[in-house]
């Protein structure tokens, strides 16, 4: 248990500590407003030098579509639309409990609006129990699964769930836009093995084909996001060096201390709540991390961002649909309509969100059915851990 005694000095501390941090924000915000505006006089020499120094920088250098100081105004949409958005919840594999299974419940929120079609408000739980499922077989070794690869399970199903569905509601006649919660990129497969990266990158190229193919509009959207993709493209901007050869120039630094870190750490956010006013999407980059070099041109990973009033917002996209002038547009007023009618947030992953979402009820439940089929199917000594079994009861 928590000793808020003890806590509560180190909480009082918060206060110092967060207007020093303050301070340092708004003097690199500043700087970066200055370098946005510099690089927006001329955008095509700031993106001829973006990928003249794309290979000798630390980080990956987002690649902007449009000229920077670009933005499109987001009316909202008040036609007939259904929106699908789905978000997952998991539980995970633990040898201290009556079995090392792990469970992914898929949250399901489709909403019809101005449609004589109901809202489906579902979850889809999936039990993960056999041998290869808790070993899978990776480069001919079992894995000892972990958290990393249920998420990225966890992630996998989601979209595969958003696709079917998406699907489903279009050949009613609907016009659907689909929405994630989070990112579309999947940062962390890359501290896995290359074959299972691979296996799972074919699966979600699977995926997002059947967006493409349909012409469903897809959305990934991240609420306060810490994403600096564009602060470190223009990191390269006020580079003092002729070419931005970090490692050269800079190696022997603290990144703190590189020349161009007076506008970092800065997330993207700050910098574009400068910028947009409410209800104005910024112009489109596409990501170049080096995970989503993996996918084809039509499916590359673009991103921009969103004033929703309440924050600024990032919405990610496959290129495809930015290359669709009406179809993204549709597509940015029905985020907007969803932002709204969620008072800051979209309402169909909040609603996804809730069916998701395993409580600890549910989860003490899952484990007595599991208890309860392992002893009608006759195996013996079915029973936690001596560790689990203190940790509930305590000695005193």
């Amino acid at each position: 248990m928590l000793d808020f005694n003890k806590l509560a000095p180190q909480i009082a501390g918060l206060e110092g500590a967060s207007f020093a941090e303050k301070a340092e924000h708004q003097e690199a915000l500043l700087g970066a407003c200055e370098a946005f505006e510099k690089a927006a006089v001329d955008s095509s020499a700031f993106v001829d030098k973006l990928c003249r120094n794309a290979e000798n920088v630390l980080w990956p250098l987002s690649v902007p579509l449009q000229n920077l100081k670009t933005t499109t105004d987001c009316p909202e949409y008040n036609g007939a639309v259904t929106v699908i958005g789905v978000d997952g919840s998991q539980i995970m594999p633990s040898h201290h409990e009556v079995h090392a299974c792990y469970l992914l419940n898929i949250g399901i929120a489709a909403i019809s609006y101005n449609s004589a079609h109901k809202a489906i408000l579902d979850s889809r739980p999936t039990l993960f129990h056999r041998q290869e499922d808790i070993y899978p077989l990776v480069d001919r070794r079992r894995l000892h699964i972990d958290e990393l690869y249920v998420s990225l399970e966890r992630n996998i199903l989601e979209l595969q769930t958003l696709a079917e569905l998406s699907v489903a509601h279009q050949a009613k006649g609907l016009d659907v836009v689909a929405l994630v919660d989070g990112s579309l990129i999947p940062w962390s497969v890359e501290k896995l093995s290359d074959r299972y990266k691979n296996a799972f990158l074919q699966r979600m190229k699977d995926a997002l084909e059947v967006f493409r193919a349909y012409r469903i509009p897809l959305i990934g959207y991240l609420s306060n996001s810490r994403a600096a993709d564009v602060v470190n493209t223009l990191r390269v901007s006020i580079c003092p060096y002729e070419q931005s050869e970090c490692r050269r120039h800079c190696g022997d630094l603290n990144e703190e201390d590189f020349p161009c870190s007076r506008i970092w750490p800065l997330p993207d956010r700050l910098l574009y709540g400068k910028s947009l006013d409410v209800w104005q999407c910024s112009g489109a980059f596409v990501s170049a991390a080096s995970v989503a070099k993996s996918f084809s041109y039509d499916q590359s990973i673009c991103f921009a961002y969103m004033n929703v009033s309440s924050e600024v917002a990032r919405l990610e996209f496959p290129r495809w649909l930015q290359a669709t002038p009406d179809l993204f547009e549709f597509a940015l007023s029905a985020v907007r309509s969803q932002v709204r009618k969620g008072m800051g947030y979209p309402v169909c992953l909040a609603e996804a969100h809730n069916q998701a979402v395993i409580r600890g009820a549910d989860r003490d439940r899952f484990f007595q059915l599991m208890t309860n089929q392992m002893v009608d199917l006759g195996i013996s000594r079915v029973s936690v851990s001596p560790k689990e079994i203190r940790k509930r009861r305590g000695f005193v």
